[in-house]
Parts: C-alpha cells; sequence; structure tokens
C-alpha cells in the first residue's frame, strides 16, 4: 500500500516502524502532513481518523498484525506492508 493510493481514499494513516524494541507509529492526514497527538490537520482543517498503518518492515508487519488481532479494540484497523 503506498500513500498515494491513501489520498486517493482520502483515508489517514499510521506510518509504523519497529526501532529499538518499540513500536514507534507517525499519525499522518491523507495528504501527507503529519498530524499531532490531538490528529487534527493545520492544512486540510479537520480532525484525522487513522485507522489504516503502513508498516516499514516485514517485522514491523508482523508484530501490528498480532497487537491488532489481539486487541478488539482495534478490529477496524487495518495493516499493510508499507510501499513508498
Amino acid at each position: 500500500m503506498t500513500p498515494e493510493a491513501l489520498k486517493n481514499q482520502q483515508k489517514d494513516y499510521f506510518v509504523a516502524q519497529w526501532v529499538e524494541e518499540q513500536l514507534v507509529m507517525v499519525p499522518l492526514c491523507f495528504c501527507g502532513r503529519e498530524v499531532n497527538d490531538d490528529y487534527f490537520c493545520d492544512i486540510c482543517q479537520r480532525q484525522c481518523t487513522c485507522q489504516v498503518i503502513l508498516c516499514r518492515s516485514p517485522q514491523t508487519l508482523r508484530v501490528v498484525e498480532m497487537f491488532l488481532h489481539g486487541n478488539p479494540d482495534f478490529k477496524n484497523f487495518e495493516a499493510y506492508a508499507y510501499d513508498p
């Protein structure tokens, strides 16, 4: 999955990476702008809803999928390999 495809679908997303035994997830508006903890995009002037996770490595994707499958609060989330 690519950020461009998500932009075309107008879907906000996280970019996830496994760094030093921790999962780091950066939220982005579908326009490509990184958003803060409040998930508000200054460019689009809208509240973002990130439910897609683009994973930068196969290991990150495995960790995210295990997390999503093990937690019913995240049943509406989707995880994909990041294709830049």
